[in-house]
């Protein structure tokens, strides 16, 4: 399978080039969403998370104790909840990327095939 022998026209030279810019950011867009998959963020626990993210509610709001460790314990099962759903769409990404390229690589090989 040769891309750009001189048998080819010009049009076919063109959708080669095209196919190959096509595949190769396809291939980038792979790894990218591999990495994101595989290196996850780190997950809090609840002490950690009201340790960062609940310490601002003593200070700028006027609630009592027991509304306060009640709006960090909403405010931690959003981040939960979040932190599943994220990691749904990038296996998705993972998956929609995947099929770009074995789509983008079936298109180069029919295309350029020996007949």
């Amino acid at each position: 399978m040769i891309l750009f022998s001189k048998d080819k026209g010009l049009i076919f030279k063109i959708t080669n080039a095209i196919l190959l810019i096509w595949f190769i950011g396809a291939l980038v867009f792979v790894c990218n969403s591999i990495i994101e998959v595989i290196l996850k963020e780190p997950k809090y626990t609840y002490i950690e998370y009201s340790a960062t993210h609940c310490a601002y509610l003593d200070e700028r709001t006027k609630l009592d104790e027991k509304d306060i460790e009640d709006e960090c314990q909403r405010l931690y099962n959003s981040y939960l909840y979040s932190y599943k759903s994220d990691n749904h769409y990038k296996r998705k990404g993972l998956y929609m990327a995947i099929a770009n390229v074995v789509i983008v690589a079936g298109a180069m090989y029919f295309i350029n095939r020996k007949k």
